[in-house]
């Protein structure tokens, strides 16, 4: 069949959804104020304003009409392959409807989130998956009421969780697409619509919630395409399972990570808070929009990732997935060290016994993090060799080199960890890397990289036909991502640092030297999280206008005045000695705040104290 045709038709049923959407927001807004459906500003709710809800209502009339009235792709019933799904999203949509109506006890949630789950296994043939049909049974509930209450979890900021849904759908949409699986494609798309719609309303400054009504059915009905879609698909086993967690990576990283810092922390996992990646973003310092659209990026990655494994083999989409899945595990470990608690949170835990105080203040258990390092390493050792194997063959492995790999595999990953123990990588502090734990790392990979090899070849050495490339390509594979690993939270701490919104602290640096490059780090790394270091001044003509850590030295301390009006400066710390008294002078004169370096540190030691002139503003 031509698939032009098939392809505009989707998109215009998309366009329907859309269009809808966009008709019923505004409508059911006007009915959540006339009968009160408001949800008003909370100590552990994100917005500062009443808001409407009801939002859920105009998706489900926008997606599910979009759906049944449009011509399918095939001569066959959507009510046929869906009757199951959409029964079950009718339900979980009545039952978000009555939550937000008068909340209900999570129990009852609970119970009927896994009714309409079992709605939807009941209509999938998996009795045909012998022997796979006791396990796929509770498995796919499992999968429908997680993900379900993910996405209820993610509305949490404005435009998040449509936003987040409508990428999921749109590279569902995709990917059954060029599976052939034209009625799922067909249905990813109107989803698609229906939260594009939605979105007018509800990005910030949202106008509009979907409620749980809304939260809960797109969950639903995502969690339930890709059940669908995997029945259906014709690729191999390991790609059907790994696509689904892919597209899904984000919802499920944050509700995992909100479930285990609540569970540790002893708050309600069902009680709304402030604790999300969302929420964790703002409190680096971005705005909303740029914390949402950060979170939109990683979800799109996941998206082009699953998209790929059309075209490449499972080998190499193993590899890709498991490489982008560690980055983001790096990111969501990052955020989880963001203190988001109170102050007196942090020190009742940290006088807990056990790992539970510990692993959420992130206490000094040392030697559990080396573990969790050499875990890693592992991994990395794993995934270098298979990508050494990828690159030398392009992807395509014949069933020797496969066992080659295999036979390779223990010996590398022994050789290579033992290597990197006995020449103390495991000693630093990832937070504090620098080159001499750089050079260190590169030193113990190549001498880890030349054992394994020459390990192997000995071992081996009646068999012969060991590609000498694939050592190669591991050597500098494998050191690469050692030193991305080290590297990767500084690189994340200066991607989001170049996000921050405009409303911080502006600070000036008088001063281009060591000192203050010091102070710069300091800033950057505060806890507080609330300066944005705008420039430096210095009077060495060879620094004017080069940078530091990509901060400008924009003139001479003489021109501080001008500086200080052209880029609206709140502060000026001052890392010289000899010009105290002028620059002093100049800030008393422009009203702004100033200190000296001491001054900063100690006020770093103190929690942040004042600036010790703002007095005289």
């Amino acid at each position: 069949m031509n698939e032009h045709p098939i392809f505009l038709s989707h998109v215009l049923s998309g366009l329907l959804a859309l269009g809808l959407a966009m008709l019923l927001t505004p409508l059911a807004g006007r009915l959540a104020g006339l009968v009160g459906l408001v949800s008003y500003p909370r100590g552990d709710r994100w917005h500062r304003s009443p808001t409407p809800l009801l939002g859920g209502v105009a998706i489900f009339l926008a997606v599910v009409p979009a759906f049944l009235l449009v011509p399918q792709p095939v001569h066959e019933d959507p009510a046929d392959r869906f009757g199951g799904l959409l029964l079950g999203a009718t339900l979980i949509f009545a039952l978000g409807l009555l939550d937000d109506v008068r909340t209900l006890p999570p129990y009852s949630k609970l119970l009927g989130q896994i009714v309409a789950a079992c709605i939807l296994v009941a209509g999938l043939p998996i009795g045909k998956l012998q022997p796979f049909a006791i396990l796929m049974v509770p498995l796919t509930i499992f999968w429908v009421v997680g993900v379900t209450n993910a996405f209820n979890l993610l509305d949490n900021m404005d435009g998040l969780s449509a936003g987040i849904a409508a990428i999921v759908a749109l590279t569902l949409f995709a990917y059954n697409f060029l599976q052939g699986d034209q009625q799922t494609a067909l249905l990813c798309l109107v989803i698609a619509g229906g939260c594009g719609g939605f979105l007018v309303f509800n990005a910030h400054p949202a106008r509009i919630f979907m409620g749980d009504s809304g939260s809960l059915l797109l969950g639903y009905l995502l969690s339930g395409v890709v059940v669908l879609g995997a029945a259906k698909a014709t690729s191999e086993l390991a790609l059907t399972l790994l696509v689904p967690v892919a597209i899904m990576a984000l919802p499920i990283l944050d509700t995992t990570l909100v479930t285990i810092v609540r569970a540790l922390n002893r708050r309600p996992i069902s009680q709304g808070g402030r604790d999300h990646l969302s929420h964790r973003l703002v409190a680096l310092g971005l705005d909303e929009r740029s914390s949402v659209l950060v979170l939109y990026a990683v979800s799109g990655l996941f998206g082009m990732v699953a998209i790929t494994s059309n075209y490449a083999s499972g080998f190499v989409t193993t590899l890709l997935g498991s490489l982008l899945a560690l980055g983001v595990v790096f990111f969501g470990i990052y955020l989880g060290q963001v203190r988001i608690y109170t102050e007196a949170d942090y020190q009742r835990l940290s006088r807990e016994p056990g790992i539970v105080g510990k692993l959420v203040v992130g206490g000094s258990w040392l030697y559990k993090r080396q573990v969790a390092e050499m875990v890693l390493d592992l991994t990395l050792v794993c995934l270098g060799l298979l990508a050494a194997y990828a690159i030398r063959f392009e992807g395509v492995l014949e069933r020797r080199f496969v066992e080659q790999f295999a036979d390779i595999l223990p010996w590398a990953v022994s050789i290579k960890l033992a290597t990197l123990f006995g020449l103390g990588v495991y000693r630093s502090i990832w937070r504090y890397v620098g080159t001499p734990d750089i050079v260190r790392l590169a030193f113990a990979s190549t001498l880890g990289s030349i054992l394994t090899a020459a390990a192997v070849q000995v071992a081996f050495r009646a068999e012969g036909g060991f590609p000498r490339a694939v050592f190669l390509i591991d050597w500098l594979v494998v050191t690469a991502l050692l030193i991305a690993a080290r590297l990767s939270f500084g690189l994340i701490r200066d991607v989001l640092v170049r996000l921050r919104r405009r409303d911080l602290r502006r600070v000036l640096i008088v001063g281009a030297s060591d000192t203050g490059e010091l102070v710069l780090r300091a800033m950057v790394r505060s806890r507080s999280h609330d300066y944005r270091v705008v420039g430096f001044l210095d009077d060495e003509v060879g620094k004017q206008q080069r940078a530091i850590h990509g901060v400008r030295v924009l003139g001479p301390a003489a021109s501080l005045g001008d500086v200080v009006e052209r880029e609206g400066i709140d502060e000026v710390v001052l890392t010289v000695t000899d010009r105290h008294g002028e620059v002093a002078s100049e800030c008393r004169r422009l009203g702004i705040g100033f200190r000296d370096v001491g001054s900063f540190f100690r006020s770093q030691l103190e929690g942040e104290a004042r600036p010790i002139e703002a007095a005289a503003r």
